[in-house]
């Protein structure tokens, strides 16, 4: 590949103004950055409490989105002939989109998966690739830009796609783990007797949210790897102001999933039927299996025996159990900073 594929390559050859090509790109960045003005006022009402790493995460990522877009435009407008401005924002914006978006997969994690083992190393995995896949990019941005571009086009062009890679598959660990948790959690509650007559269909929800992720992701990769670099850029904005959007429809279904352990779970539990022979196990979770986190503390009070009439005896077990699972919830959602209701 010679350096002027490279250049198209790694930083796309600026389609004529007008062309087909120059106006598709023009309307995944208008779209995009329609996205992020959309994306700010729900934030703005879902978050009742401005703190917390899911709101961080999100608002960044949010705004990463809006960097990234307006460096693009302002590249495809040629308005900075050095290329060092827009190529700063667009650094910005990727950095926080990128790995703001992995917060937010991470986040949203901690509701389902209480193991902190494999939190650390989810933080841990993007932190890492945060630092090591970010620092040779900038490097390569900012060099491809310098008057000895030559030097950096060719590794550029190599870790371009290197880092989308990584990245895509990062976000898909994260959210495979969040089903599998969440599938879980699902069967716990139907075993249990807890489960909504819509669990299956929400269960459904969520696997085609994240299909639909993972389709998003493979549309960029594949515009990277045929050389659409100009395309690429503009695409994956919008590519990311949508997973936000979708990240949406599943946190108000998280929310409504964690006020109903709080409320109607115990009212089921309070209303079932007496099951003859039923163990006390059989109406106990505890540990990492506790639906959404929650932790149920059990108080189990006194046996006692009545006589009946008739001349028949009949041995009665009575048991006051207590259940309370607030105390992880609240923490929960005190950490994200979503009003509990």
């Amino acid at each position: 590949m010679n350096p002027e594929e490279l250049l198209d390559a790694t930083h796309g050859s600026n389609p004529r103004f007008g062309s087909p090509p120059w106006i598709a790109m023009i309307v995944f960045i208008s779209i995009a950055l329609y996205n992020v003005l959309e994306l700010n006022f729900l934030i703005a009402y879902t978050f009742k409490k401005y703190k917390g790493l899911y709101f961080w995460s999100m608002t960044v990522a949010t705004w990463g989105i809006a960097f990234n877009a307006v460096g693009y435009l302002l590249r495809i407008l040629q308005s900075d002939p050095s290329g060092y401005g827009h190529s700063t924002l667009i650094l910005i914006g990727w950095c926080a989109m990128v790995t703001g978006q992995s917060l937010v997969l991470y986040s949203r994690l901690h509701f389902v998966l209480q193991n902190t083992a494999v939190l650390r190393g989810i933080l841990a995995m993007i932190i890492v690739d945060g630092v090591w896949l970010g620092v040779p990019v900038i490097v390569f941005v900012y060099g491809s830009n310098s008057s000895r571009s030559s030097l950096f086009l060719r590794p550029y062009a190599v870790f371009e796609r290197i880092q989308l890679c990584v990245f895509t598959v990062q976000e898909l660990i994260i959210s495979g783990l969040y089903i599998l948790e969440t599938s879980k959690t699902l069967n716990d509650h139907r075993r249990l007797g807890l489960a909504s007559p819509d669990a299956r269909h929400r269960l459904v929800h969520l696997i085609l949210a994240n299909v639909l992720v993972v389709l998003l992701d493979t549309s960029v990769l594949v515009l990277e790897f045929t050389n659409h670099y100009d395309m690429q850029t503009a695409w994956k904005a919008l590519v990311y102001s949508v997973k936000l959007k979708v990240e949406f429809s599943v946190l108000n279904w998280l929310v409504e999933f964690s006020k109903r352990m709080r409320t109607g779970s115990l009212e089921k539990i309070a209303s079932t039927p007496e099951q003859k022979g039923a163990s006390l196990n059989s109406r106990t979770v505890a540990g990492s299996d506790s639906p959404m986190g929650a932790r149920y503390s059990v108080q189990v009070g006194s046996s006692q025996s009545h006589e009946l009439d008739g001349g028949d005896m009949c041995i009665v077990l009575t048991t006051d159990v207590a259940i309370d699972n607030s105390r992880r919830h609240s923490a929960s959602c005190g950490e994200s900073g979503i009003e509990q209701g």
